[in-house]
């Protein structure tokens, strides 16, 4: 994708306080350096397109968010909504069933792909109560999508940005999560030693 020059900004500029002349748009320095930076990573044409079905629709000039999700929905792949995604879970269920889990799970879209992992393909399968299970899948779907869609909107630094803070903290809880296993296994060893269990037999009376 081609990014917006500064004179291609100037005319986006330009373009949005010709269709708002009584409004005040981008009034300094300031605003119009954030604007480009919040702007300058869409295509020109793109952009255009989208600033223009703007203008026909809203009364109100538009927010760089608004310009961001109009521009969203013309790259951005459409999204199943919930029924959707798990009539294709069905449909993977009934196709390739319990034993092959592989090619069910190969089978699905990426997004409807993650939220049958954190579930779990062969937990889908067998949970009797389907309508719960339908619930939950519903749940971590529509979180996904909200985020998958969110990150659809986001310039491409700040989203590389998010995604490096949101790996960090990962690490950190990670890291913490394997010191407390290694601690507890640590902790199970020294339980097993001969000189522990003996302790034990002398506080209970079993031993003198």
């Amino acid at each position: 994708m081609i990014e917006v020059t500064p004179k291609e900004f100037d005319f986006i500029r330009a373009s949005i306080k010709s269709a708002y002349p009584t409004f005040n748009v981008m009034p300094d320095q300031y605003s119009i350096r954030m604007w480009y930076r919040m702007l300058g990573d869409l295509d020109y044409k793109l952009c255009e397109t989208a600033l223009m079905e703007l203008f026909a629709t809203h009364t109100y000039p538009p927010q760089i968010s608004e310009i961001r999700e109009k521009c969203a929905e013309y790259t951005v792949p459409h999204l199943k909504d919930q029924g959707e995604a798990w009539g294709e879970v069905q449909k993977a269920i009934s196709q390739y069933g319990y034993y092959r889990q592989e090619e069910a799970m190969e089978s699905l879209t990426p997004i409807v792909r993650e939220a049958v992992k954190r579930l779990g393909f062969r937990e889908i399968c067998l949970d009797e109560n389907q309508d719960a299970v339908r619930a939950h899948f519903f749940k971590i779907y529509s979180a996904l999508a909200e985020r998958k869609s969110n990150d659809a909107k986001l310039p491409p630094g700040i989203l590389e940005a998010k995604n490096k803070y949101i790996a960090q903290i990962a690490a950190q809880e990670n890291a913490a999560i394997e010191q407390k296993q290694q601690e507890e296994a640590e902790e199970g060893r020294a339980r097993a030693t001969p000189e522990y269990i003996d302790m034990l037999m002398r506080e209970h009376g079993f031993k003198r």
